[in-house]
């Protein structure tokens, strides 16, 4: 399957592409969903916002007021959870990210009790990826963020940071000054230097809780979509099992499919990290998003990494470290996750976990 070199899949996408692909994977998700029972009907709703990005809902109902009233729990789930992850902005009577980062060195803040386990969440996350994983990296994140915010709005000026820079940042990445106090409902950040940022769990635990508030009201038998990241509820009726789309990173170009393989998911979730995800270049060389922990730089190993595990944040939180560390590592990381695994390399080489291809209809 050898069909792309590493910085010509990259270029091919431009800035705010995100939103079309995104959901672009979710209607393809839909497309390939099972007939379920005949008393119910299918029914789909979106949303653009939460974790900025496309939110799509497919799922089956009674009625066109019974699915709403499930569309309107699951997103309204995920715009107050996005509120409460959130790292740039205040809001009027929340204690959310932001609060805690700007209280670091100074006072613990009392959170709410999906942050609070979020951050456990993030503190495991940490833990099982041996550190590639690491939500106290703020600091070196922040400083991508604004290099590649710059670099998307005015390409012509596009600068990567210092690595004076960043190995200042990175003396306060330490998730020992991470601070929660679970009988109090409190989160510290020891270190006045450090600051969170959630990007690698937070979507995924997001995505889980809003799931589990759909089930909680009712329904039986859906799949959520938020940004390509997708959690089963289910698996449908009639069937055993979900069809999840993996989208081409190169779908829209000239003889290239949408989609590169359909995952069997009979609940659980679909995580995929990916090199043409918010990326921006320099000197005509691409940077992605994912930074890795030891050399404070873009990962850049694979074009494409997709994980699917019966936990919604776990999945999302071991793609990102499968992405970043090498094939051998990622592998035993995976293994012991209980997960299942493929990495697309940038010559377009499939590798693969034996329970990932029993799962998939593009490999034998």
């Amino acid at each position: 399957m050898g069909f792309f070199a590493r910085h010509n899949v990259l270029s091919r996408f431009r800035p705010k592409a995100w939103a079309r692909r995104a959901l672009l994977a979710a209607l393809l998700a839909a497309l390939f969903l099972p007939a379920c029972d005949s008393r119910d009907q299918r029914y789909t709703a979106s949303i653009i916002g939460p974790f900025d990005t496309v939110t799509f809902l497919v799922g089956y109902a009674r009625s066109q007021r019974a699915f709403d009233g499930y569309a309107s729990v699951v997103f309204g789930q995920l715009e107050e959870l996005h509120r409460l992850y959130d790292i740039f902005n205040a809001y009027e009577g929340l204690d959310n990210l932001y609060a805690v980062n700007a209280m670091a060195g100074v006072a613990p803040v009392k959170v709410e009790r999906a942050l609070l386990d979020m951050l456990l969440a993030a503190r495991e996350a940490h833990e099982i990826s041996g550190g590639m994983n690491n939500p106290a990296m703020g600091a070196v994140l922040r400083i991508w963020h604004d290099h590649r915010a710059r670099g998307i709005e005015s390409p012509q000026d596009a600068t990567l940071p210092s690595i004076d820079a960043l190995l200042a940042a990175a003396a306060h990445v330490s998730m020992s000054d991470l601070i929660i106090d679970e009988a109090a409902g409190t989160v510290f950040l020891r270190d006045p230097g450090m600051s969170l940022d959630v990007g690698s769990v937070g979507k995924g635990f997001a995505a889980g809780l809003a799931m589990e508030a759909a089930a909680r009201a009712g329904m039986r038998s859906a799949l959520l979509s938020v940004g390509g990241h997708v959690v089963a509820l289910g698996p449908p009726r009639g069937r055993d099992h979900w069809n999840v789309a993996v989208e081409n990173p190169l779908a829209g170009a000239e003889g290239q499919p949408d989609n590169l393989d359909i995952v069997a998911l009979a609940g659980g979730t679909v995580s995929v990290s990916g090199a043409y995800i918010r990326f921006f270049e320099v000197a005509g060389q691409s940077f992605g998003h994912i930074i890795d922990p030891r050399t404070l730089m873009p990962a850049a190993l694979y074009s494409q990494v997709v994980v699917v595990h019966p936990e919604s944040w776990v999945a999302d939180a071991v793609s990102t470290a499968l992405f970043i560390l090498p094939r051998e590592e990622g592998l035993a990381l995976a293994r012991a996750a209980g997960a299942e695994a493929l990495w697309i390399d940038f010559d377009g080489n499939w590798h693969y976990t034996p329970g990932y291809a029993r799962l998939s209809s593009a490999l034998p």
